[in-house]
């Protein structure tokens, strides 16, 4: 579970304007966590080293008569690693209310490969522990093969899987949101030793406290940290391990899409600091935009690089330090424990992501995305074998025996480079069939299809146009016109078909989800003709100009603005381009295959009639 980067990459943004929210990069933080571990072994094994006595040295924070008594290792893992859950708690709330995760019909494929990617690793290392005779206190730590280190996923994903189809990265952002909940479940229930009801009682008031400023949307951030520390010392004395307090806070954290009134007011506000700047204007526009964006959202951009770059490599230098020499070398390789966590996160994670995708492709629960194979999947279960922080976080909670905590994290980083390995070979290989199979002709990836596609004319004439490209771009107002006259100079024999390719500009995204809404409203072309009329000159009150003149309407817009209703949607379009490897909008797909001649009516006129002479086209799938 690792770094929480798991944000799918488009969350109400422009496809490809960044991972998640956090503001650094997942091959920064993978490089952080790598160092760190690397650190806390050569650490581990120098002559007279003093790694396990720094860590066990006492340290107190005492307010008047109320102490809280904690070694330097259990500050790490009971308080910094709280904020660790924190933030993936925040990250797995955001995709469930309003992000990728929000529309569970798309995501059914990596929901089902992620908890069966849970499921498979835990039975077969229960089942390597028992058939081989491990104490029975070994039986317990199947937790420590269930999640996968999203840092060290995706930086490695950066890596090895450069080639891989776009619809990839964003499965395995999706099975990792799914992971990290299950992870932080696992945690809450399963390692939870006692439970004094006094404590537990007043962390649940004080997250129920959080949940009623969360309610009359208070949106300052210090009342809920203030809020959150008694959680937390509350639940450290409940029993509990004191990392849920992260989760219960995170969970409780409002999320909310940006409201257009309070974007504008913050707009206005910006404007007026910048015609006369002065303080008391400056701080109104601060706490305007402020405002405009939820308390989760806030508080996710503030601590994500912090627990990114500081406290989970603080906690692998903390955690990870093991002695490596013949006499434990010779004891993990006949441990059960060391071979079970091998086989769990290796073979297990593989085999369950793999399983849980072909079971829900055959279940009809849904469908792989366009460009995504089966060799693509298999090289995704490789790589979600890397476990790391929560497998040492939980083989500290679950194991007491010295020995065996050091054969099982042996055990996690013989895995974790065994599968890093074993990606890398599949990914390779997976690239190589790519390239094989490659059409020299580069062909649409998602058949048109009337059901889903925006089509303008009949869906089977003789001669289809499908363009994929924004509302606002330099050079839409030449496609536009472009695209008119070849449709006055065909007519009926010509269908067009509309995809979405937004640029970074976020208005382009907006007036995407926009134009989809028109079409949830059955007006899809009417507000087409509007933003195409503005564009390259569009801004989020030109969109709702637009929406207003194709009679929509706009409390229903609103609405799915505001809760990103049509983000998947817009997604689903620039993943495909994304995995066609589309450049710049416009692109052309005449009858199916890429267009890559000039944007000229009589280019395309000519490719166009080509096409329906020498390959009359199939109907469309309807």
């Amino acid at each position: 579970m690792g770094c929480a980067v798991t944000a799918a990459p488009f969350r109400g943004r422009p496809f490809g304007a960044g991972l998640g929210r956090m503001g650094t990069s997942s091959t920064a933080a993978a490089a952080f966590l790598l160092a760190a571990t690397l650190l806390s072994l050569v650490w581990a094994n120098l002559p007279g080293s003093s790694y396990e006595a720094f860590w066990h040295t006492p340290a107190e924070v005492a307010v008047g008569g109320r102490a809280i008594a904690l070694d330097l290792r259990h500050w790490v893992n009971d308080a910094a690693m709280a904020f660790f859950f924190f933030v993936v708690s925040l990250e797995a709330k955001r995709e469930f209310a309003v992000g990728e995760l929000r529309d569970r019909r798309r995501a059914r494929v990596p929901i089902a490969a992620a908890v069966t990617g849970l499921v498979v690793p835990a039975a077969l290392y229960v089942g390597v522990v028992t058939w081989g005779g491990a104490p029975p206190e070994a039986a317990a730590a199947w937790g420590v093969v269930i999640s996968t280190d999203t840092a060290f996923l995706l930086g490695l994903l950066a890596v090895v899987g450069r080639g891989a189809p776009a619809a990839l990265r964003l499965f395995l952002l999706t099975l990792a949101v799914v992971d990290d909940v299950g992870a932080l479940a696992v945690v809450a229930l399963a390692y939870t030793d006692e439970l004094r009801p006094a404590p537990l009682a007043v962390a649940a008031l004080a997250t129920a406290a959080i949940v009623v400023l969360r309610r009359v949307r208070v949106w300052r951030g210090l009342v809920y940290f203030l809020l959150a520390f008694v959680v937390w010392f509350a639940v450290l004395e409940s029993g509990v391990h004191a990392t849920i307090a992260g989760v219960a806070i995170g969970l409780a954290m409002p999320v909310y899409p940006p409201h257009r009134e309070k974007v504008e007011q913050a707009t206005d506000a910006a404007l007026l600091f910048s015609r006369a700047p002065n303080p008391r204007r400056g701080r109104e526009a601060a706490l305007r935009i402020a405002r405009a964006v939820s308390v989760n959202e806030r508080l996710h951009a503030l601590y994500a690089p912090y627990v990114n770059l500081l406290v989970v490599p603080v906690f692998a230098l903390a955690n990870a330090g093991v002695v490596i020499d013949a006499a434990t070398l010779r004891s993990a390789a006949a441990s059960p424990v060391t071979w079970a966590v091998v086989v769990g996160l290796v073979g297990g994670k593989l085999l369950g992501v793999a399983l849980g995708t072909a079971g829900a492709v055959a279940l009809r629960l849904g469908r792989l995305s366009p460009g995504l194979h089966a060799r693509h999947i298999v090289a995704g279960g490789a790589i979600s074998g890397i476990g790391f922080t929560i497998s040492l976080f939980i083989a500290d909670l679950a194991l007491e025996d010295p020995a065996l905590q050091s054969d099982a994290r042996i055990g996690v980083l013989a895995a974790s480079l065994l599968a890093a390995a074993l990606s890398a070979v599949v990914f390779a290989s997976a690239a190589r069939t790519d390239r094989y199979r490659a059409s020299p002709t580069q062909a649409l990836v998602r058949p048109v299809d009337p059901g889903r596609d925006h089509v303008r004319g009949e869906a089977d004439a003789p001669m289809q146009l499908v363009v994929y490209a924004s509302f606002a771009f330099r050079d839409a107002g030449r496609v536009v016109e472009t695209v008119d006259e070849l449709r006055n100079q065909l007519g009926e024999r010509m269908a067009l078909v509309f995809r979405h390719l937004p640029t970074d500009d976020p208005v382009a995204h907006e007036a995407a989800q926009a134009s989809e809404e028109a079409a949830a409203q059955g007006r899809f072309w009417p507000m087409h003709d509007a933003l195409a009329a503005r564009a390259g000159r569009l801004t989020s009150r030109e969109v709702r100009r637009c929406a207003a003149e194709a009679g929509l309407n706009l409390d229903r817009l609103d609405d799915a603005l505001r809760h990103g209703t049509h983000v998947a949607r817009v997604t689903e379009d620039a993943v495909d381009a994304a995995t066609m490897r589309l450049p710049r909008p416009p692109c052309f797909f005449v009858d199916g295959l890429r267009y890559d001649g000039l944007l000229d009516i009589d280019e395309l006129r000519t490719a166009l009639l080509a096409r329906a002479t020498d390959h009359p086209r199939t109907p469309a799938r309807t």
